[in-house]
This record gives C-alpha cells, structure tokens and sequence, in this order.
C-alpha cells in the first residue's frame, strides 16, 4: 500500500438529489460522526454506532453501507483509498468485470496532452486489477497511457464474523501529469466514485448522478488544500 507525504483532499458535494437513509440502510464514511443520523449525507463514523441505530430501527433486515475513501495528494499524484466493509458476511466477486465483480470506479475531470478537457475513469477490483476505460469519452491514447502509469493495490479481508468482518481495501496513485492536472492549492476538479457490492448487485456512490457514475456534471468536486 502506498505511504507518501501527502496533502489532504477535501470532497465537496453539488448534491444532484437528496438521499436519506431509508428504515434498515444505514451509512457510515470516513469523518462521520456516531451521533449523525446515518443518512447518505449525514453518516455515522463507527459499525458499533450502525449497529446500536439498526437495534433501535423498526423491521429489517438491515444493512450498513460504507462509503469510500480516503484522499490525498502530492506533487506527483492523487492517492484515493477505499474500504469496501460488508454488513453481513461478505460474499466477495474477485474477477474483473464492471457490474459484476467488487470493485471501485474513480471518476475525475482532467485534460489530454493538448489541452482538451476529458473525464477519465479508473476502476479497481478486490483482485488487484486495475482498468483504465474510455467509456466517458476520453481520447484512446490517453486512457491507455493513465492504465499504464496508475498504480492499484488491494487487500481482502475474509474474516467470517462480526461487524465489518469481510470486505476488502484498495489504494490508487493516479499520476496528476498524466491526466493534465497541476496540483494548486485552491484547485477545484469534478469526481465521483463508485463501490459494486457483488454481494447485493448494487452500486453506491459518492454522489448519484441518475446515470453513470462518470457524468461529472451531477456530481462532486475535490478541492486540493495546502498544508
């Protein structure tokens, strides 16, 4: 997994649509807090806190989503790290294939070699694969240039029992040069990011966009912050 020295990320939300959590979905994400609802956009930081609201919540069964990730950067890369925990047992696809298998979407606004704006996407699997894909119309010398220069690796976690005890980690180093991005302090870029559950057959994203996770425009942004 990758160690740099790194700036932090802060993820800013154009919220396309409200979302709240339904009786027996719950979030959690990293800088949650155990005493928010556990909605989409106001999720819990710990399992024991979902566990403690799922007890209190009528019907069932109940389900705890975890948004991914982490985010930083330096002057060479954007590191993204998600932990994909499962609210039952987990049931973890590991081949390479998109809407089939566990895995991860990253979507970022960036510019080819000539200055013209592209999305790109990066996915990573449970496996340890990782895909660069054309499929938000990014010219095909770039997408295959971006899948030979990012760095993927991911760990899975097969524990039988308890609250998050299967799921599994993946970490991303995508070089800022390669998809046009100089790293500024203040630099505002459109992101998304989407987890497959093979497990339920179900996507869940940083923000819904009612279509593609890649379709940037309905939603997030990523700031880039100094120290």
């Amino acid at each position: 997994m990758f160690r740099p020295l790194l700036h932090r990320l802060t993820l800013l939300f154009i919220l396309a649509s409200s979302i709240e959590a339904s009786a027996g979905v719950f979030y959690l994400a990293p800088g949650g807090k155990d005493t928010n609802p556990g909605s989409k956009e106001q999720p819990l930081a710990t399992f024991e806190a979902a566990r403690d609201v799922a007890r209190k919540t009528a019907g069932g069964p109940h389900r705890i989503v975890v948004l991914p990730g982490e985010f930083a950067y330096d002057d060479q890369c954007l590191y993204v790290a998600a932990t994909v925990n499962m609210f039952v047992p987990a049931k973890i696809s590991e081949g390479s294939t998109w809407g089939t298998d566990d895995g991860v979407e990253i979507s970022i606004a960036g510019k080819t070699s000539d200055g013209k704006p592209a999305t790109f996407v990066v996915r990573g699997y449970a496996n340890g694969t990782v895909q660069s894909v054309a499929d938000a119309g990014a010219p095909a010398d770039a997408v295959a240039r971006l899948g030979k220069e990012v760095r993927f690796a991911a760990k899975v976690r097969n524990k039988a029992h308890g609250w998050g005890g299967g799921g599994w980690h993946g970490e991303w180093a995508i070089p800022l040069a390669v998809i046009g991005l100089k790293p500024t302090p203040g630099l505002k870029v459109p992101f998304n990011m989407a987890a497959f559950y093979g497990e339920f057959g179900e996507w869940h994203c940083w923000e819904g966009t009612l279509a593609e996770n890649w379709r940037l425009n309905e939603a997030g942004t990523i700031r880039f912050k100094g120290e």
